[in-house]
């Protein structure tokens, strides 16, 4: 998700939730949060991820996955005074005991359109006419990412010079 993680873990931690949360699969999952809480206002989604197996398998980019899930605690969501972690875990929580039981699909949608974590019910599998449970986390594209942060820098740089 932009500098954080690589483009391709980016990909397969998006495609493991998805899978994880599937029509197919939520009722497991029901069940796990019934017996273990696994989404909890005390639990961080590191946490919550790791016991469910959605991490990268090298350490270096599990770390950065791990680093990307505790900055969502920085973003802001859709709720008032809820950050982006917290909105995440409450979406899972809440859909997981509710009455209205949904598949969960997270998708990304760029930063600079809309900068919040945003949850939503849809449906963004084209194939199928199935609901969801979205949520959508903002990205920056890596490249643009890393380009911001050069120029940043380049800016900082330069303010000292002149001093």
């Amino acid at each position: 998700m932009g500098m954080a993680i690589q483009d391709s873990t980016t990909s397969d931690m998006i495609f493991l939730l998805n899978k994880r949360f599937a029509p197919e699969a939520i009722q497991e999952m029901v069940m796990l949060q019934k017996e273990f809480q696994i989404f909890a206002a005390e639990h961080g989604l590191q946490h919550s991820f790791a016991l469910l197996g959605i991490a990268p398998a090298g350490f270096p980019e599990r770390k950065r996955w791990y680093d990307f899930l505790d900055r969502l605690k920085t973003y802001v969501s859709d709720l008032p005074k809820v950050n982006g972690h917290d909105r995440v875990v409450k979406a899972y929580k809440d859909n997981l005991e509710g009455a209205r039981l949904l598949p969960v699909f997270i998708d990304v949608h760029l930063s600079a359109k809309d900068a919040r974590v945003t949850v939503s019910e849809g449906q963004p599998v084209i194939f199928t006419l199935q609901t969801y449970l979205v949520i959508s986390i903002p990205v920056t594209p890596g490249r643009l990412a890393r380009q911001q942060a050069a120029d940043a820098a380049k800016k900082r740089r330069a303010a000292k010079s002149k001093k």
